[in-house]
């Protein structure tokens, strides 16, 4: 009987282990590299208004892979509050735009070892007010077969971010010079398109930002 608990000892040991291992594969990072801690809640209140006139607060998120080799992941992400406007992800390959409160999740990726990702999400107002996102990466693995499949291996960090825009919000305009050429067009779904099409229009520029284009 003492050889059974220390066994079951043992192997629950192993398990807290290789599951604290886990959740520190893939985690939440500023855009200088600082690791944000799994149950963090963070406030972003910074308005940039673009040149298109759009207000968008970006919650400055990137992912990073803390590993040596390629790792799977994709995002859940729980939309809590959005008091008004649009909130949008483009994570790790299609925009993914809502409207209204609910639980959703991006498509899966490969993210190479020690590549930092740029979450590339904000929410874009159309009065003062307020949104609350829930964010929570998935690890993944990748199957064989064409195109690409993934399962699920386990879910890792979570962290909150608490959007507001209101009178005291400090604005910075993108001034035209700062933007470059646009590399890729979204529809409002998230579909990849070729050229951009009538109505609104995703444009992930080639500076990195991402802006939301109205096209007659």
């Amino acid at each position: 009987m003492k050889k059974f608990y220390t066994t079951f000892f043992l192997t629950v040991l192993f398990a807290l282990v290789t599951n604290a291992q886990n959740l520190n594969t893939i985690v939440f990072v500023d855009k200088n590299g600082n690791e944000i801690a799994n149950g963090s809640t963070l406030s972003a209140n910074t308005a940039v208004e673009d040149d298109f006139g759009d207000i968008q607060i970006h919650s400055g998120l990137f992912v990073k892979n803390l590993t040596t080799t390629e790792v799977g992941v994709r995002i859940h992400f729980s939309v809590q509050t959005i008091e008004n406007g649009m909130f949008q992800i483009c994570f790790p390959v299609t925009c993914i735009t809502k409207t209204v409160a609910g639980n959703y999740e991006t498509g899966s990726d490969l993210m190479a070892g020690g590549e930092q990702r740029d979450l590339q999400t904000e929410w874009t107002p159309q009065s003062y007010g307020q949104c609350t996102v829930t964010y929570q990466i998935e690890l993944m693995k990748q199957l064989s077969g064409f195109p690409p499949q993934f399962e699920s291996l386990e879910m890792g960090p979570e962290i909150t971010v608490n959007y507001s825009y209101s009178d005291q919000s400090g604005i910075d305009a993108v001034t035209q010079g700062s933007q470059t050429n646009a590399i890729t067009y979204y529809s409002a779904d998230g579909r990849q398109l070729k050229a951009p099409q009538s109505g609104v229009n995703i444009v992930r520029l080639s500076n990195g930002k991402v802006v939301k284009v109205y096209r007659q």
